[in-house]
């Protein structure tokens, strides 16, 4: 399954077990999926839109990037999951799967972790590409894996959530649920968070597997929640974002949008920030749902934004990247990349690395 292999990365690799400074492992940066990049080293990068290079993707991608030690991995509509330079985009290796890859990789302990519509969740060498155990569900995998204290989990369109041993790449539990798990789940404090297409939110044990609470919604979730604060974020298509208190385990508050949501929160300071297929990119207050502001997109918004110093980056339909200042949501720069984005943004290493449906990977500084 490995066609090219590049430069070795064995010293930075051999570490990887969590999100170094420079690094944005998996979607939405981590297992929290926070979708903010790490404050200590990030915060020294000024990011003008300028494109430093761009590499093909065959097929084009909707597939989120993650960044690790150097190297940048994404899915692709061709099957395969490929691996760049985060430098040079120069390719280093492929890994072909059986089926197209809508979901983010995940990098951890020294291995990589993709789910392909082929039914499958894969584990390979980060470093090589080199496939070490592969893991089959009864049906399509929709739902990006979250890796966190040597367990990954991730959905399955045939209503089950499953945790996996990343040692083994044995089952260690299952969970079933009432519809497809297309949403990617978020583990923080012992708990996996993950939603279905019948519009529930499900709280499950990660020892265990089983069921601690559960919130209904008016429609199918297919985006990660966020957890800050003691406080967990989600959207649904029924075009509202919900606020659940953890502690209470009950929703506390929700905003309706009016327009179906596709994009998964990012909890900002004081914000949480999401896009709606109208094509507004809306900014609540996070803690009790007040709108700050609307910046109008020009094209629907599927690209679940991300946030670094001050500024959150988010793509849309139509191929424009717009960067958008934090308190006023106005833009201070957008760059036209030529095909849509509806994967997220990943910050690592002094670059926003974004993939577009039209075929190209771009590196921006």
């Amino acid at each position: 399954m490995k066609k090219t292999l590049g430069i070795l990365l064995a010293a930075a690799l051999m570490t990887a077990g969590s999100a170094g400074a420079e690094d944005w492992p998996l979607f939405k940066c981590d297992a929290g999926r926070s979708g903010s990049a790490h404050p200590k080293t990030e915060a020294s990068y000024t990011f003008e839109g300028k494109i430093e290079w761009s590499a093909p993707i065959p097929a084009g991608a909707s597939s989120s990037p993650a960044v690790y030690g150097g190297t940048i991995y994404t899915g692709s509509n061709d099957g395969a999951m490929y691996a760049y330079s985060l430098k040079t985009g120069e390719v280093r290796w492929k890994f072909d799967t059986g089926n197209w890859i809508t979901t983010a990789p995940a990098v951890y302990g020294g291995q990589v972790f993709v789910t392909s519509y082929d039914s499958r969740l894969y584990c390979a060498d980060a470093l090589t590409g080199d496939q070490i155990w592969q893991f089959t569900t009864s049906n399509n995998i929709q739902s990006s894996p979250a890796a966190a204290d040597g367990v990954v989990y991730f959905g399955s369109d045939d209503e089950y959530l499953y945790a996996v041993t990343i040692k083994t790449g044995w089952q260690k539990w299952k969970f079933k649920t009432d519809a497809a798990v297309t949403g990617s789940p978020v583990v923080a404090d012992g708990v996996v968070y993950v939603g279905n297409r019948n519009g529930k939110l499900y709280a499950v044990d990660c020892a265990t597997g089983r069921l601690k609470w559960r919130a209904i919604v008016g429609g199918p979730i297919t985006s990660a929640p966020a957890v800050s604060g003691g406080l967990l974020y989600f959207t649904s298509q029924d075009g509202k974002i919900y606020c659940a208190r953890i502690k209470h385990e009950a929703v506390i508050w929700s905003y309706d949008a009016k327009a179906q949501i596709e994009t998964s929160p990012l909890v900002a300071g004081n914000r949480v920030v999401f896009g709606d297929i109208s094509g507004k990119v809306t900014a609540l207050d996070a803690q009790n749902g007040a709108k700050l502001w609307t910046f109008e997109a020009g094209g629907s918004v599927f690209s679940s934004a991300a946030y670094h110093d001050g500024t959150i980056y988010v793509g849309a339909n139509g191929g424009k990247l717009f960067a958008l200042d934090e308190a006023t949501g106005k833009p201070k720069w957008s760059l036209e990349l030529g095909g849509d984005i509806t994967a997220a943004p990943a910050i690592a290493g002094g670059r926003i690395v974004v993939p577009t449906t039209g075929g190209e990977l771009f590196s921006i500084k």
